[in-house]
């Protein structure tokens, strides 16, 4: 069955009595379905077809088809939502991923993918909000003394600006501290310290965010801003280096990136991006199996050998790579046993 555009069903003649049934002619409808792209309802038709149905029996010989169909297919929604990710156009993205997600029999490699994603584009949108965020409030505090201007005022103009004015505030002071906690989070402590500040200085009357005084803490400890200097160019050398995997895909790029981390293991500034990692390796691995697997039962046996060796380093005590390694050498040693004269 091709992936991407379904294949027809070739059906038998619909019976006279067909009538009878809740849906008389689901072959039409599983077409349908799979035209869209949409395995699990493919699927779903099947399953729910009566089994006295006149079709019952060919339906299901095309059960294990849309599922292997539905597995191509999801696996080509994750790479091109992969790409998109590394072009940075997160909404064409997240769609793809939310397009499809129904639409697939097993939707966790999606689901997977997208919660990796979400993260990521914080990464891309934070600083730019940020940097907004603290624009808007040097220019309200530079005009602090409006809203008491505007009091003395009876014009209705007036009284809407100055209710316009306090939920500006009230949204920008929300907006600093979730973004500087954020930062905190991440601890990138300049970024945190200079926008929860900003909050602060919007409502003076109000508690600072605890994570203020911690970054200002952090700051004003020598030996603490060496480490998150440090932190700061470890991670910035984590992201280069999964940023080049994310660009070439190359295996070698993963392993790099995976052997600088774990050079990092204890550094709890690297945990996200050792998480993160762990996600694309095990995804990568799933699928260089998935792919071997694949030569392997079309005789290419020389080819999916490469391909499981490619990835050992992965994952070198995984058994059922190893057995697969196993089986594929002894298969290559007898063909060449064969070849020789």
């Amino acid at each position: 069955m091709n992936v991407y555009k379904a294949s027809s069903l070739t059906l038998a003649t619909v019976l006279a009595g067909c009538t009878t049934f809740a849906n008389p002619h689901p072959e039409n409808d599983v077409s349908a379905a799979l035209e869209q792209h949409d395995y699990a309802k493919a699927a779903q038709i099947i399953e729910q077809t009566d089994p006295k149905h006149p079709q019952y029996a060919i339906l299901q010989e095309q059960y294990a088809g849309v599922r292997l169909a539905s597995q191509e297919y999801r696996l080509h929604v994750v790479q091109q939502a992969e790409e998109l990710a590394r072009k940075q156009q997160w909404d064409a993205a997240f769609t793809l991923l939310e397009t499809n997600r129904d639409k697939v029999l097993d939707s966790s490699a999606i689901d997977e993918l997208r919660n990796t994603l979400v993260p990521m584009e914080a990464r891309q949108l934070n600083p730019l909000l940020a940097e907004r965020r603290q624009a808007q409030a040097q220019a309200l505090l530079s005009n602090k003394d409006l809203a008491l201007h505007l009091a003395d005022f009876h014009a209705l103009a007036a009284k809407q600006e100055r209710q316009a004015l306090a939920e500006e505030r009230e949204l920008l002071i929300a907006d600093l501290t979730t973004l500087g906690n954020y930062f905190a989070d991440q601890e990138q402590w300049v970024q945190a310290r200079n926008l929860l500040r900003y909050a602060h200085q919007l409502a003076p009357e109000a508690e600072p965010a605890p994570k203020l005084a911690q970054a200002q803490q952090v700051l004003n400890n020598e030996q603490r801003r060496a480490r998150a200097k440090r932190n700061r160019a470890l991670q910035a050398e984590a992201e280069q280096l999964m940023t080049r995997y994310q660009r070439n895909g190359q295996l070698q790029s993963l392993l790099a990136a995976r052997a600088f981390l774990n050079q990092q293991k204890n550094n709890p500034a690297l945990a996200s991006h050792r998480k993160r990692l762990e996600q694309w390796c095990r995804r990568r691995f799933a699928e260089e199996i998935n792919t071997g697997e694949a030569l392997y039962a079309h005789g290419q046996y020389r080819e999916a050998y490469r391909i499981w060796k490619q990835i050992a380093p992965l994952y070198p005590d995984n058994e059922e790579l190893n057995k697969k390694l196993e089986r594929s050498e002894r298969v290559l040693n007898n063909l060449r046993d064969l070849e020789q004269p």
